[in-house]
């Protein structure tokens, strides 16, 4: 088996971890296997948009990889083409995550001695 072959598989697996991903978060509602979610629940009022936000971006993540893998696997392009289309894919996938965190993340009140009436 050559490099690409053994590349194109392992790229297919992380595909199919983050699909899976996607779907326990996004669809069963497992909004805890988000690390800041767990670690601050309070923080995230709205937990059904945070768990359908990061499904969506695990699942688009997961879908990329995937056809990636089966576009490598299949020469249909290089290993430099590949490189380039995992380390973009990686690129947007962080980006979205920290987005959504930021997105649902409630903003704390302001503290009691910055009032607008004074």
């Amino acid at each position: 088996m050559d490099a690409a072959t053994v590349g194109a598989a392992i790229l297919g697996a992380n595909s199919i971890l983050l699909l899976a991903l996607a779907w326990a978060i996004g669809v069963l509602g497992h909004v805890r296997l988000v690390n800041n979610y767990r670690a601050h629940p309070e923080r995230y009022p709205d937990a059904q948009g945070l768990g359908r936000w990061m499904g969506f971006t695990l699942g688009a993540g997961g879908l990329s990889f995937g056809l990636c893998a089966l576009a490598w696997g299949a020469r249909a392009i290089g290993e430099d083409q590949a490189g380039l289309w995992v380390g973009a894919t990686a690129l947007l996938l962080v980006a979205f995550a920290f987005g959504g965190l930021a997105r649902y993340r409630r903003v704390p009140p302001a503290s009691a001695g910055t009032s607008k009436g004074r």
